[in-house]
């Protein structure tokens, strides 16, 4: 089974889930290296002091190489110059295009009238069902696609395909997430849909905007008609390239392989989720993945709100929770997460809290979900109001909202003494660094690893190895001390909204061990020999690494006890570095992997513990 090992999408957007930077069990290129005390990390830069203007559309955006704010320009088309509700009548197939059983069947000419445009000719276009889950909907979303882009009329600078986002509808079998109990309870949630897209456009950061539409829906087929709401949503790149980006799906044929999330940005995705309880935009979900050129980064916008704890408590992400309880998590990641340029986008929001409460108040939602967002924004905006006075009192303890509690100190003073072994450690708020201090004996092999970046320094303070998505082994020069420091280095999010145990408990191991994780300290296994391996760890993931020469009839068996399962990964020594490995899941028992050998030649061989029921165990490897 050849299976990537990348950082996924998920992982980026969680760093809590992911290490960041390559590991490497060969010093660095400058061994002199010493420890940085954590007030000389990088901070970025404070733009504070520029806060949009309250007019908003009209501030241009920065896309210099040392950018850190995320001011977006004005769209040009004339859709979004208006917060009025538009009317419009589209002429189609609405009976194909609601129940053909996929979107290429859905499709139909469709004829576009706008009733505020007196005078002006109907505009053409081909309708086309989208949408994913909403694809099983009454009334499906779908995209207008013109054979040319628009001009002289509202569809003009949207390119050459519109989305419309529609109110649902009964339609028999739809999920029990998407049923609503009436047609005015589907509309008040394509309303509330709306007015959370229209109160993050208040903050002039990449969001996408919308325009609400009373649609009269005509079927050509039958000459029937009824009216609802809807609205049109900005296409995607039209929303990038306004904030001086392009977006991702744009670059094919480009490499995008030195691309790097902007930590700033990702930070801002985070704030923007947590503010309107967007849980359903985890593992890469409801993004807009952008591309910063000038500055080779990476930048996310959030979109889908259909399913925001404002309007949908009862969703299963959600869990019911109450407005309240959603900010008392929403305290606790701020609490987490402080830093410099997260003050800087609170500052932002609060400066832009008028606007977004006028959003509010101007959308066409009903009395009951008018009192509903209005609640939710003042109960927000009061907390970051509260939490902006936290800045600088990170560590006084009388100040809940602020203080994080410092499990391990953060210089070699001040570390923690610990012996080889496993223990864990709270990177929070992000620039905390957590020191430990061991006694390790020269020319033994030690392994270390674990869920935060690692730097191993000896007892003169010059770095000797560093670890990050990956067990590193070494075998120390001198017995003595050594300090191994745990950072999140550049990344502004120690840990999502709704942490599990693992992303604030970061496991962490330094300890000796049987066979090394890198060249140098692998063991060589030799034919008709049979090789004992332990696994050290109860709650990571060692790795033993193994050299074999193989040819034509090469039979290679791990034999696995005491445990559940593990991981072998064959890649051939001389392999280049985009060359993914072959890789077998191993069970308890006996293990023949010896069709991962596909040709004669030096092959390096990874044996890697997993975690299942039991997590220790041992294993042979006989090569034949």
């Amino acid at each position: 089974m050849n299976q990537a090992h990348s950082i996924t999408l998920a992982a980026l957007l969680l760093p809590g889930l992911a290490l960041s930077g390559a590991c490497s069990s060969e010093p660095p290129n400058n061994p002199k290296e010493s420890i940085v005390a954590p007030d000389g990390d990088e901070t970025p830069d404070d733009n504070g002091d520029q806060t949009p203007a309250d007019n908003g559309d009209q501030t241009p955006a920065d896309t210099s190489p040392d950018s850190q704010m995320f001011t977006c320009d004005a769209s040009e088309s004339p859709m979004f110059k208006s917060r009025d509700v538009l009317d419009m009548r589209i002429s189609a197939d609405f009976t194909k295009l609601n129940s053909a059983p996929t979107k290429e069947e859905s499709g139909s000419q469709a004829v576009i009238e706008l009733s505020d445009e007196s005078g002006a000719a109907p505009i053409t276009a081909n309708i086309i069902a989208r949408g994913v889950s909403r694809f099983h909907c009454g009334f499906r979303p779908f995209s207008l696609k013109f054979e040319e882009k628009q001009k002289d009329n509202l569809f003009a600078h949207l390119g050459k395909s519109v989305k419309f986002v529609t109110h649902c509808g009964d339609r028999e079998g739809l999920s029990p997430t998407l049923k609503a109990d009436s047609i005015e309870a589907y509309e008040q949630r394509l309303l509330m849909e709306d007015t959370v897209y229209q109160v993050l456009d208040q903050l002039q950061v990449p969001s996408l905007k919308t325009r609400l539409v009373r649609l009269t829906y005509h079927d050509a087929p039958t000459g029937k008609e009824e009216t609802h709401f809807a609205f049109v949503r900005e296409p995607e790149d039209e929303m990038a390239e306004r904030c001086g980006m392009v977006e991702l799906e744009e670059l094919s044929g480009v490499d995008t392989s030195q691309l790097k999330v902007d930590q700033v940005g990702l930070l801002l995705l985070n704030l923007l989720h947590d503010f309107v309880i967007q849980y359903d935009g985890i593992e890469g979900k409801n993004l807009v993945t952008m591309v910063d050129l000038d500055r080779n980064a990476i930048r996310y916008a959030p979109y889908d709100f259909d399913l925001v704890g404002v309007s949908r408590p009862d969703y299963v992400a959600n869990m019911g929770r109450t407005l309240e309880q959603n900010r008392d998590a929403f305290a606790d990641w701020l609490r987490r997460n402080q830093s410099p340029a997260l003050f800087d986008q609170i500052d932002t929001m609060l400066a832009r809290a008028d606007q977004m409460q006028r959003a509010v108040d101007q959308s066409s939602m009903n009395e009951e979900n008018h009192e509903l967002f209005s609640r939710w924004l003042s109960l927000y905006l009061g907390l970051l109001r509260d939490f902006r006075a936290c800045e600088g009192h990170t560590d006084d303890a009388s100040r809940p909202l602020c203080h994080v509690e410092d499990d391990h100190g953060n210089l070699p003073d001040s570390a923690s003494v610990v012996d080889p072994g496993e223990w864990s450690a709270r990177i929070e708020p992000p620039g905390d660094v957590d020191m430990f201090a061991v006694d390790l004996q020269a020319d033994t092999l030690y392994s270390f690893g674990g869920r935060v970046p690692l730097e191993l320094f000896d007892a003169q303070q010059d770095l000797v190895a560093s670890a990050s998505d990956r067990i590193v082994s070494f075998k120390p020069s001198q017995t003595g001390t050594y300090y191994l420091r745990a950072s999140l280095g550049e990344q502004l999010i120690s840990s999502p909204l709704l942490p599990g145990p693992e992303e604030i408990d970061r496991y962490i191991s330094l300890y000796t061990d049987d066979h090394g994780a890198s060249l140098e300290t692998a063991t060589t296994l030799e034919a008709g020999e049979a090789v004992e391996g332990k696994w050290e760890l109860a709650k990571g993931e060692d790795e033993d690494w193994f050299l074999l020469s193989a040819g034509a009839s090469t039979n290679l068996h791990i034999v696995l006890r005491d445990t559940d399962t593990g991981r072998v990964e064959v890649s051939r020594r001389d392999a280049p570095a985009e060359e993914l490995p072959l890789e077998e899941y191993l069970l308890e028992g006996d293990n023949d992997v010896s069709s991962l050998f596909e040709q004669p030649g030096e092959y390096v061989v990874r044996v890697i513990q997993l975690l299942g029921l039991r997590a220790n165990g041992s294993y042979t490897v006989t090569l034949q």
